[in-house]
């Protein structure tokens, strides 16, 4: 019996929103994305100055402001918040700096946000492919970023990352990390050949991963770098691949996740634990995770391993990603299931 993953037109078949194609575009998109911010005009904005900088979201229109603080936390010289929820927090006034992101630009909590965030007087951005929001944005003057129509929301996120980083960048906001962006494209380029569907299982590490996972349930560990990368590929799992996951970061799964390894034998055998690992993490930090392992490895499913790729944090950050992206678009193919639907998400719109 031939294995679904090497076939490739029965996985054409299956990819009903042809989420493997905007897989193999992905590098293609982070370019056009920032080539789409650059053309933005920011003339009103631009000389202003910031104490802050929110980014407001839900589900797949919230992480790529999450990758931004991660990236540029350490280095930022003004703090960086995520929202996700249908107001702004209470520090939001006329010097901050809000993004309100909807790929849709129906999302409801994200439209009463941005509306909010208006009337305490900060200078507001919309990043969406257009709907109510965009029809706000043009209505009340506010820069308006727009994303290609006709993506999932969680496929477009090479626009929901770059197109808010550009925009950051060109605002003077972003410290000397941004030199980091022409080596996390090369690197997503390399990873795309070693992925692509074509590349037969045998060869191809998203596929043999996607093995490992199946009829599992996937509990993801990475460091704090890669906190917000860990949840989204638990996230890409439980909305590509509709099977449950979860994530923590490390060092904080030391003081506790860890305890679930004297779990009883009966729970471990469904889990499987995938460890992302950064190579340019401290030596402490990769002893306790060998450490880590040890406790659990005799005891889950599986146990297995990603290692981000590249030397800057944002290369290392877009690898992982990536890989989440492959990996649970594989095992929803190896499931049988279209990666791309979303029924019980519109029911919960229809609430």
């Amino acid at each position: 019996m031939v294995n679904i993953l090497d076939d490739v037109g029965g996985m054409q078949e299956l990819d009903m929103d042809r989420m493997l194609e905007y897989l193999r575009q992905f590098p293609e998109n982070c370019r056009l994305a920032l080539e789409l911010a650059e053309k933005v005009p920011l003339d009103d904005i631009a000389a202003r100055s910031f104490n802050a900088v929110v980014f407001v979201g839900i589900g797949g229109s919230a992480i790529g402001g999450a990758f931004v603080k991660d990236w540029l936390n350490e280095e930022s010289r003004i703090p960086l918040a995520v929202s996700r929820g249908q107001s702004v927090p209470s520090f939001v006034d006329g010097e901050t700096l809000v993004f309100a992101v909807s790929y849709s630009g129906n999302t409801l909590e994200t439209r009463a946000a941005c509306v909010e965030a208006f009337d305490k007087g900060a200078t507001v951005v919309v990043l969406t492919s257009g709907g109510d929001i965009g029809r706000l944005a043009k209505e009340r003057g506010l820069v308006l970023l727009r994303m290609p129509e006709g993506m999932k929301p969680r496929a477009a996120i090479p626009f929901q990352f770059f197109m808010l980083a550009a925009t950051l960048n060109r605002l003077g906001l972003i410290p000397d990390s941004w030199g980091e962006v022409d080596e996390a494209i090369r690197v997503l380029e390399s990873l795309r050949d070693e992925m692509v569907p074509e590349v037969a299982s045998k060869s191809n590490p998203a596929k043999r991963l996607a093995e490992e996972l199946l009829h599992r349930i996937p509990f993801i560990y990475g460091p704090k770098l890669l906190e917000s990368v860990s949840y989204r590929f638990s996230t890409q799992l439980m909305e590509n691949a509709k099977t449950p996951a979860a994530s923590w970061a490390f060092p904080e799964a030391f003081h506790n996740a860890v305890m679930t390894s004297e779990a009883h034998q009966e729970i471990l055998d469904h889990l499987s634990l995938l460890i992302i690992r950064d190579p340019q993490a401290s030596e402490e930090t990769k002893r306790k995770v060998r450490r880590f392992e040890e406790l659990f490895g005799p005891k889950v499913g599986a146990l297995c391993n990603v290692e981000a790729r590249g030397n800057g944090k944002l290369a290392r950050m877009l690898s992982v990603v990536y890989w989440g992206d492959f990996v649970s678009t594989y095992l929803a193919l190896l499931y049988g299931r279209d990666p791309g639907s979303t029924d019980a998400i519109d029911e919960m719109k229809r609430v």
